[in-house]
This record gives C-alpha cells, sequence and structure tokens, in this order.
C-alpha cells in the first residue's frame, strides 16, 4: 500500500469516521426517538377521531335504518310503484304527500341535505333542504357506485366528496346510498340516495388541533387516495399518494414515517378507520405534521452536536494542510510524471528545489528516466537489426529455391529436345531475375502479378495439360505495392504439393480483391488439400530459431521459401494485424489468403 493510500486511511480512520459515525449516531436515534414518541401519541390522536367519526355515521346509519322501514317511507315505494309507465310525473297531491311525509321523518335529521326515491322502474322523488336538482336514475344506474349498492344488498354505501363523478363534490358532502327492503316480504322495492352535510366534521379535528394551526393537517382519504376532506381546507379532491409519491402506502396498517410534504419534512400518520361494516369502504385519516415543531424539543441538542462536529472538523483541516499536503504534494508531482514517462514521455523531468530528502528523490527519479531512455534507444536499435536481418534471411530463402526449380523444368525440355520451349522458358526466366533481382524489397502489384504470370507460363511447360490458372485483379489496385516473391512461393506449393498425387484437371485461381483500408490476395486450388495435423502446424514466427551469425556461417545450403516463411516476411514488414490465412479440406483444395495494406507509391 502506498504512502498516499496510508495517510488518507489513516486520516479517515481516526478523524473522519469517528465524527460522521458520532454525528451520524446521535442524529439516527434522536429522529427514531421523536418519530416514536411522536408516532405513538399521534396514534392515540387518531384512534380518538377514528372513534368520534364512527359515532357519526353510525347515528347517520341508524337514523336513515329507523326511517327506511317505517309505513310512511315504504307507503312512498308502493305509491310509485302504482303510477302507470306512462305518466311522467307524479300527481301533485302526491307530490305534497311525499314531501311532507320525507321533511317530518328523514329531514328531521340536520345534517340531511336532500333525499332522493327511486323505484325500480326509474321513477324518482326528491325532497331537500334547498333547492338542487337530484340525480337522474339512469346516472345512477351507469354510476360505478352502483353496483357496489347492488352488492351491499340493503346496507349503506358512503360516498365521498368527488369520489365518483355523478355526485356532488361540495365541502363537507358525502352521499348515503342503499337499497330499500319491504319490510314484510324483503322485497326490493327500491333505492334511496342521501346527502349528508357533515359540519360535525370541523369540529371533531378542531378540537384535536388546538394549538398547531400552522402545524399540523388532518385528512379523510379513500383507498385511491382521494382526500375527501382537509381541515385547511385547500386539498379536498386531490390526491394524497400524488402529495407523497413513492412513500405512503394506503394498504399497509397504521403506522407512521418521515417525508417531504409540499417541501416542508414532515411526520406523516396514517390510520385505518376499520368501520367497513358502516357502510364506510376503507378510508383512513392521514395526519401530517410539520417535522419543525415536532423536533423543536432537542434543537438545541442538533445544533450542540453539529458545532462539536464542525470544531473536531476544523482542526482535522488544519492539521491535514500543515503537516500532510507538502508530503503528498510531492507524491502526487511524482506520480504524474511517472505516468507521463509510462505513456513513452521521457523527456518528463522532476523539479528540484530544497535540500532535504525530498530533493535527492527528484534528483534519482530525474537520473532514472535518463538512463531509461538510453536503454530504451539502445533496445530499438537492436530490434532494428535483428529486423533487417529477418529480412535478409528470408530474402536469401526465396531466390534459390526459385531458381533450382526453374532449372530443373529448363533441364528437363533441353533432354527433350525442345529447343523453342527452352528459349520461350529462358525468356520467361530472365523476366523473373530482372524483377527479382531489382535492389528493392516492395514492387507494384502490378509487377508482382507479371512475375506471376511468368512463373506460371513457365510451369505450364513442366506440368502440361495438367493445370489451369486465372488471375483477376481490379486495375485501381495495380498500382499498390507488395513484399516481392509473396504469390509466386503459394502457388508453387499449390503446383508441388497440391497437383502432383491428382490424376485431373488442376485449377489454380488468383483474385485481387479491395477491401477498403486493405487488400486480400486469394490463391484458390482444387488439389489434395493440408490435413488437419499439417494445418495445425502453421504459425507465425515470433523469433529467429537459429542466430544469425550462426545461419551465415552454415555451409548447409537453406532451400525452400515455405508458406510460414510469406507469412512472417508480411508480418514482421506491415506489422501483427497482416498477414495470412490458410482455409483447406483435404480431398478438396487450399485457400490462402494474404492481407496486406494499402500503400501506393512512385514505383
Amino acid at each position: 500500500m502506498n504512502l498516499n493510500k496510508k495517510v488518507f486511511i489513516g486520516f479517515l480512520i481516526f478523524i473522519i469516521i469517528p465524527l460522521f459515525v458520532l454525528g451520524s449516531a446521535v442524529y439516527t436515534v434522536s429522529q427514531q426517538l421523536i418519530e416514536k414518541k411522536y408516532g405513538d401519541l399521534t396514534e392515540v390522536t387518531l384512534q380518538a377521531i377514528s372513534r368520534n367519526i364512527y359515532y357519526m355515521f353510525k347515528e347517520a346509519n341508524y337514523f336513515s335504518d329507523f326511517w327506511m322501514v317505517k309505513d310512511s317511507i315504504q307507503g312512498i315505494y308502493r305509491t310509485i310503484d302504482t303510477v302507470k309507465p306512462s305518466d311522467e310525473s307524479l300527481s301533485s297531491y302526491d307530490l305534497n304527500t311525499f314531501d311532507t311525509l320525507l321533511r317530518g321523518s328523514i329531514l328531521t335529521y340536520s345534517p340531511v341535505q336532500t333525499v332522493v326515491i327511486y323505484n325500480n322502474a326509474g321513477k324518482s322523488f326528491s325532497a331537500g333542504r334547498t333547492s338542487g336538482n337530484a340525480i337522474p336514475w339512469t346516472t345512477l344506474q351507469q354510476s360505478l357506485a352502483f353496483k357496489h349498492i347492488q352488492e351491499l344488498n340493503g346496507s349503506p354505501l358512503w360516498i365521498g366528496p368527488s369520489e365518483f363523478k355523478e355526485f356532488g363534490s361540495g365541502r363537507g358532502e358525502f352521499y348515503q346510498a342503499r337499497m330499500v327492503k319491504d319490510f314484510w316480504t324483503m322485497d326490493n322495492l327500491g333505492y334511496m340516495l342521501l346527502k349528508f352535510k357533515f359540519n360535525e366534521l370541523d369540529q371533531i379535528f378542531k378540537s384535536f388541533n388546538t394549538n398547531e394551526q400552522s402545524s399540523k393537517r388532518y385528512l379523510l382519504v379513500n383507498k385511491s387516495g382521494l382526500i375527501f376532506y382537509d381541515n385547511k381546507q385547500n386539498l379536498e379532491g386531490a390526491n394524497v399518494l400524488q402529495l407523497l409519491p413513492n412513500k405512503l402506502d394506503l394498504g399497509l396498517t397504521n403506522y407512521s414515517f418521515q417525508a417531504n410534504f409540499q417541501n416542508e419534512k414532515s411526520l406523516v400518520s396514517l390510520y385505518h378507520l376499520n368501520i367497513n361494516q358502516m357502510g364506510v369502504q376503507d378510508w383512513s385519516v392521514v395526519s401530517i405534521t410539520s417535522w419543525k415543531y415536532v423536533a423543536g424539543e432537542i434543537e438545541t441538542i442538533m445544533k450542540l452536536v453539529a458545532g462539536i462536529t464542525f470544531i473536531c472538523l476544523f482542526f482535522a483541516l488544519v492539521y491535514n494542510l500543515v503537516f500532510v499536503r507538502r508530503i503528498i504534494q510531492l507524491i502526487l508531482r511524482m506520480l504524474s510524471s511517472m505516468k507521463k514517462v509510462e505513456r513513452g514521455d521521457l523527456t518528463t523531468r522532476m523539479e528540484e528545489s530544497g535540500k532535504d530528502e525530498t530533493s535527492a528523490l527528484a534528483r534519482g527519479f530525474n537520473s532514472l528516466v535518463v538512463r531509461v531512455e538510453d536503454l530504451l534507444e539502445e533496445v530499438k536499435r537492436q530490434q532494428d537489426r535483428k529486423n533487417k536481418a529477418e529480412l535478409m534471411l528470408l530474402q536469401a530463402q526465396i531466390k534459390p529455391h526459385f531458381l533450382f526449380n526453374t532449372l530443373e523444368s529448363i533441364n528437363v525440355l533441353a533432354i527433350q529436345n525442345q529447343g523453342k520451349k527452352v528459349s520461350q522458358m529462358v525468356v520467361r526466366l530472365g523476366n523473373l531475375l530482372r524483377i527479382g533481382m531489382e535492389n528493392r524489397e516492395e514492387i507494384s502489384l502490378k509487377q508482382e502479378l507479371e512475375h506471376l504470370r511468368s512463373y506460371l507460363e513457365i510451369q505450364e511447360f513442366r506440368f502440361e495439360d495438367q493445370f489451369q490458372y486465372v488471375i483477376e485483379a481490379p486495375p485501381d489496385v495495380l498500382q499498390e505495392t507488395i513484399l516481392k516473391l509473396t504469390l509466386q512461393p503459394l502457388v508453387e506449393n499449390s503446383l508441388q504439393h497440391g497437383f502432383e498425387p491428382i490424376d485431373y484437371m488442376g485449377h489454380i485461381t488468383i483474385k485481387v480483391v479491395d477491401e477498403g483500408e486493405r487488400i486480400g490476395l486469394y490463391v484458390t486450388d482444387n488439389g489434395v488439400g493440408i490435413s488437419n495435423e499439417k494445418l495445425a502446424k502453421f504459425h507465425y514466427k515470433t523469433e529467429l530459431e537459429t542466430p544469425f551469425h550462426e545461419i551465415l556461417e552454415s555451409n548447409e545450403e537453406r532451400r525452400g521459401l515455405g508458406v510460414s516463411n510469406v507469412a512472417d516476411r508480411i508480418r514482421i514488414q506491415y506489422g501483427e494485424h497482416f498477414g495470412m490465412f490458410i482455409c483447406s479440406q483435404e480431398g478438396h483444395g487450399t485457400t490462402m489468403k494474404v492481407v496486406i495494406p494499402k500503400r501506393k507509391r512512385d514505383i
């Protein structure tokens, strides 16, 4: 582990982490204690609120249940049922009678604002304390609440403000909808819709919010988060789940948690009313209290802990700046210089200042860089000499190999007294030697193909009627350069090793393909192919297997270029991204591909 890490870890372990742990522990414990303490107190408050709401709905249900079974109310349903379907409305007598009955019964309960009676045929009658249009029968039938009313089969269903679009959205206005049964036969007489104005809700929540008007908010919500009631009146009709995204889960049991509510940190408590038996479908009370009010009693402790933490961090920073900074800066400068040297910039030097150990360290680094630069230059010169030696060796292998095979063919023709063919072969040989003896390592692709054509024409004399060849090359790549004597050894390999054992006409195709930034040279034959064992032995040479001076001193003549040597020449000349690929199947022929870069020159 380097010095920089040791110093940093020591500073982190003995100073930063203890202070952070201390501050975090005090803050977390205090937050948890406050949340638990105030959460328990809020739960007690919400239980009391829940009981009051329970009694409010219980009283409303009792009053509704009492009058629903009375003969006066059930008589209204029976009278409406006797009206002919062709009559559009009730008679004036019936209307006055029904209005009197309702005002003397259901409307005597002050929270009830309006009452609407529907029979099963859709006839309806309404009465109320204020004028207003009753909800039409078809609208009620098409409402999503109607299915719940039918499922409850006579039990009441309470509907909050804005819960269903068909009903009202006035503040504190709740609807009770139910199916009305015949008291004696339990047959369905119709439906009843009561609108309640519960001003009592304000009194319930106000009694638990005496001195906290600016710090505490109570919300009455349904299971989807719709706010029915807000004691501060400005959130009614909104959705509490959107105000507390990913925080509040109305499906959980009663609990408290911290959250940001309207850009203010707050303590949120949830309490389920658990009064579904009253017709209230999964309503809950949500209490939201400003955290400033909740945590006010320990604000002094938090400020004290923050002050102590700040003082400790201040002295830690002073220590770091005065005693550690100078050493760390030297190490960082040296590290930066070392990275530059790693990237190949050997001109990098460190500034030498002072007379202490840091100056001696800088001088030693500069001396080391100078020595490394000298050694790299020497290695580069040695590598250049090695590459040149490999090229010379490979070229020395090529010339005797080709010359011996050609002279052997001429000798055969001379023995056969074919003077004209001997003359033609000598001409072709002269063309080959003229190109091969040029004092250049690279020639144009056009010259290489002419050299190859001369070689193939010579071999046609030797292997008469035994093979055919085709050379294909686009004109626009003929001026690109290539190492001379690249293709001829590959074709020679096909003739000597691919065609000699066959008893059918051999075919050789030499194709040049423009591959963008590269040129692909393909040599394909239909000979006997190469076995998998021999193909596996093909590899690039990474170094000379025999020292160069031993090769020059050896009396044994090295013969034959070989496919592997061609690949080595290309790799040495053009780099490791270029070379040769062999694809062969025994009995089906061989394809050899040479890949070279585009390097057009004036040749």
